[in-house]
């Protein structure tokens, strides 16, 4: 699901890096300082990073670490720039999306012959998955965010629901939205459909997977399979009867917060750093709002998005920069990152830490007059519920998105004929069809295993592979 995190996720244009393998690229970069890139944390982030880089330096004999911190719009330009010029930086810092592009380009080393087992096994196997691709590790999970429930209790009220009420699984949420509309005038919830859509990524946490091994072994599209045009159909017969909001087909992420904060949706899945912009934006909106766990697929895990630090190929000190990716990724070094900002760590041992339980009953009650901002133990009782909710659901969370270089181009194509469908009424199975076809043109030319896609079986049930069955072929 394209989220942004507390800290930003980064939402990259196709680019070509084909120089970061190139034989020969990374000549003459022996005597450079060892070099690390992250995303948009300066200067928020100055002494966080700067620390951390410190520390690391001096535990290795003071080697000079060069920190460029890079605008996600500059991204594309800067990495390409570098790449050519044989100067990539050693250590990269990638949102999950923008990471799943270098995967076909050889763009990343390999960590396990760089990292002992003990330090790559205490990452959580759901946010790890994410770099982990036909037995290689490219990259570290670093900072996660996932999800919990936002529910407007007050609106839910006027649709005769309470919030202890509500299905934690899209189907039977979904199945709500004709009443609750007509009762209210406004949707129960909302999701982005036609543009960063969610489809793709709720298949697979149905346990359906769009994907599945041709004869080759490669990766080819399974959207003609009946159960993705059974699992996609309520989405469309929903929003063609209004009970889902126009801004589904549109407006991406971002629509979800902003009819919130308008009260003009009952609940949304969102980060519990949004709660400190209701709280500035909406207080009345705020004092109705409750936390509830993140609404899943029938698997039962929520999505994790996953910011990642990689070594690139073009290190000559490979060793060295998976060390320091290491270091910034450590469990100590996480979590002192989510003391500062609201995001949840990688790590098993970070998340044992007290700051992911939820705050005790009284400070959790606090209140105010209405009509005026909320007080500060308001808003960080407010916020430590939801974190807590969110840290209760990462041992079993997963990273959704595929690990593939062309994810986004499959994924883009999904989009721009699945608008069609919604704003247009252009048939469904139809489109799909016609999406497949391309779906494989594309695949063709950038193939992909099945290691690339996580494929996990339900919460507390038996281990098993998604749905991987040929379309057409019997479920």
């Amino acid at each position: 699901m394209s989220r942004r995190t507390a800290l930003g996720v980064l939402s990259a244009g196709a680019m070509s890096l084909a120089a970061l393998s190139l034989p020969g690229c990374a000549g003459g970069r022996g005597d450079r300082p060892l070099s690390v890139w992250t995303l948009a944390l300066s200067p928020f982030f100055d002494d966080y990073i700067k620390g951390l880089l410190d520390s690391f330096s001096k535990a290795n004999g003071n080697i000079p670490i060069e920190w460029v911190d890079v605008p996600y719009e500059a991204i594309d330009r800067k990495l390409m720039a570098a790449a050519a010029a044989g100067r990539a930086p050693d250590v990269i810092n990638l949102a999950d999306r923008t990471f799943a592009r270098f995967i076909g380009m050889g763009a990343l080393a390999d960590l396990n012959p760089l990292l002992p087992a003990s330090i790559r096994d205490g990452y959580l196997k759901g946010a790890s998955r994410i770099g982990a691709i036909s037995g290689r590790q490219l990259a570290l999970p670093w900072y996660l965010t996932t999800q919990s429930v936002l529910a407007n209790t007050r609106l839910l009220a006027k649709g005769g629901i309470e919030a202890d009420a509500l299905p934690d699984r899209w189907a039977p949420m979904l199945a709500m939205a004709g009443d609750f509309k007509r009762k209210t005038g406004k949707p129960i919830t909302t999701l982005p459909l036609g543009f960063e859509s969610d489809i793709p990524m709720m298949l697979l946490s149905d346990g359906i997977s769009p994907l599945i091994p041709g004869p080759d072994g490669n990766l080819v599209s399974a959207l003609t399979d009946p159960r993705i045009l059974a699992a996609i159909e309520p989405w469309v017969g929903a929003f063609r009867q209004g009970w889902l909001p126009r801004e589904a087909a549109t407006g991406g992420s971002s629509h979800l917060n902003k009819l919130f904060v308008e009260g003009d949706v009952a609940t949304i899945n969102s980060g519990p750093n949004f709660l400190k912009r209701i709280a500035a934006d909406a207080p009345d909106i705020f004092r109705t709002t409750t936390v509830r766990p993140a609404v899943t697929g029938t698997l039962g895990r929520a999505h994790i998005a996953v910011m990642t630090l990689g070594v690139t190929t073009q290190s000559t000190k490979p060793e060295l920069a998976a060390r320091l990716a290491a270091h910034l990724t450590s469990s100590e070094a996480q979590l002192d990152l989510c003391r500062r900002a609201v995001v949840l760590p990688s790590t098993s041992a970070s998340l044992a830490d007290p700051l992911f339980s939820a705050p005790p009953p009284m400070a959790a009650t606090v209140t105010t007059e209405a009509g005026t901002p909320p007080s500060k133990e308001e808003i960080d009782a407010q916020v430590g519920i939801a974190r807590a909710a969110c840290a209760a659901q990462l041992p079993d969370a997963v990273a959704f998105t595929p690990a593939m270089a062309c994810w986004p181009d499959l994924r883009r194509t999904f989009e721009d004929a699945f608008k069609r469908v919604l704003l247009d009424g252009a048939d469904l199975r139809r489109t799909l069809a016609e999406v497949d076809t391309s779906w494989n043109g594309i695949l063709a030319d950038r193939p992909a295993d099945i290691s690339a896609l996580p494929l996990v079986g339900p919460v507390g049930g038996s281990p098993r592979a998604a749905t991987t069955t040929p379309a057409g072929a019997a479920p």
